[in-house]
């Protein structure tokens, strides 16, 4: 239990690599680019990877803690009680079943199933499965962007979302993150292809598969997902003649009758009913007693003021906690943040917010799954506030779209700047302005993005 397990990781290491690399490989879209996502793969695996190999085989797990091990200390359970239970390979698939049959018992399962088959149940080869999945996860973030913006925004998202500090060392500990982020980023990948193609049975199929994986692992999640697909999929498309109803129509003929005839939809409509007032008043509680980052609110749930107040601080913190002022008496892992946080910071201000609003003026359709996946999950996270340390690590799941909106900021803020070096003082006596092109669709201007 005690022993990483390095040998077994390396083994393991090198049969995903494999695996990613053979996926990637069988691609109908953007195939122009494919060297460059095996590349992009193989940079974010192997990072990940030695991030790994640092938190747990040289101990910087110390510092950083481990109080959601419960997942990887699952996996080993239940692996070694079907071993001991002599369970075979034809009935592993019904064993398997039994994550739905629970709240959040998936990832258990996962590791369980890890284990299984390499005979391996150690901490390293865990971190390797979550690296391979955020190493995914970068290159669907990737397509995303490649499928709704230009080139150079979505290079640029590749690479801010490969090595951005806070999804690196998610990524690369044996937390659930890295499979639910991966999940969400399929479906809104898949959805965003339906919006753009229009009907695609393969779309569909993706979309379907990952909003029924992901609910063993955080049945919310799945719900607030396949409400941003069916919202984008039936709300008519604006100027465009592309019909997507059929879409949203037969990824509910696939998805529906699988969670309704297993029992899942009962179990999670029954746990959705018991999410009220009081039970976010509690969980807010919860939270933050007895927590160093904890934080304690003062606002009444049950009036409409301060419902709104508690969202609106949730949601502030959500975005960009830790603040200034909570650094000072917080952990060494809070202080570790603060390099990352001033470059956050800063990329909010100058290419979150002016992203999403440029990119809602030129491709308002396309980013409808997006937008509403962030202000879902954004609402639920914020309302549900009360642990500073806890709300930075909601925000991976809202960082790869929130990034994508960063980098159409970051490019029209260089095209601005190119314009405004390309125009001449003045012709004659009058000024004359030269045209600023503003479609994030348009060519890459390397020279300036450079920087970027």
């Amino acid at each position: 239990m005690q022993d990483p397990d390095l040998f077994s990781a390396l083994i393991v290491f090198v049969l995903l690599l494999l695996v990613g690399a053979g996926v990637l490989m069988v691609t109908w879209n953007h195939r122009e680019s494919q060297r460059f996502q095996l590349k992009l793969f193989v940079c974010a695996f192997c990072l990940r990877f030695l991030t790994s190999i640092v938190v747990y085989q040289f101990g910087f797990v110390s510092v950083l803690k481990d109080e959601d091990a419960s997942g990887w200390t699952a996996g080993v359970t239940f692996y070694r009680e079907w071993t001991r239970h002599w369970v075979g390979l034809v009935d592993l698939p019904s064993v398997l079943a039994g994550a739905f049959q629970g709240q959040h018992r998936g990832y258990g399962y996962l590791l369980g199933a890890l284990f299984y088959f390499t005979d391996a149940p150690a901490r390293l080869p865990a971190a390797v499965l979550n690296c391979f999945f955020g190493a995914l996860t970068v290159v669907f973030a990737y397509r995303v962007a490649r499928s709704i913006f230009s080139e150079s925004v979505a290079v640029r998202v590749a690479w801010w979302t490969c090595l951005l500090p806070s999804m690196l060392i998610w990524s690369a500990q044996t937390l659930k993150e890295p499979v639910v982020i991966l999940l969400e980023t399929v479906v809104l990948y898949g959805c965003v292809r339906l919006k753009i193609e229009g009907f695609s049975l393969r779309h569909i199929l993706m979309c379907a598969a990952a909003i029924v994986l992901v609910i063993p692992f955080r049945f919310y999640a799945a719900y607030i997902a396949g409400a941003a697909v069916a919202l984008s999929l039936v709300i008519p498309q604006f100027n465009k003649r592309k019909i997507t109803l059929g879409s949203a129509l037969g990824l509910a003929a696939i998805v529906l009758p699988i969670v309704t005839m297993s029992g899942v939809l009962v179990k999670s409509e029954a746990e959705i009913e018991k999410f009220d007032i009081k039970r976010i008043e509690n969980f807010r509680k919860d939270v933050a007693v007895g927590a160093g980052s904890g934080v304690k609110s003062s606002y009444d749930l049950r009036t409409p003021v301060g419902f709104g107040m508690a969202t609106f601080v949730g949601g502030a913190h959500l975005l960009l906690a830790p603040f200034p002022w909570e650094l000072g008496g917080g952990s060494v892992r809070m202080a570790l943040t603060l390099p990352e946080l001033l470059v956050w910071w800063w990329l909010f201000a100058v290419g979150v917010l002016p992203g999403i609003w440029t990119a809602i003026k030129t491709r308002f359709n396309e980013i409808q799954p997006l937008l509403f996946f962030l202000f879902g999950l954004g609402l639920l996270y914020s309302m549900m506030f009360g642990n500073i340390g806890l709300v930075y690590r909601q925000r991976a799941q809202l960082l790869p779209w929130l990034l994508i909106f960063a980098m159409v900021g970051l490019e029209q803020r260089a095209l601005k700047r190119k314009g405004k070096k390309s125009q001449p003082r003045e012709r004659g006596n009058q000024p004359v302005r030269a045209g600023l092109p503003v479609i994030p669709g348009g060519p890459a201007i390397d020279g300036d993005l450079a920087a970027l």
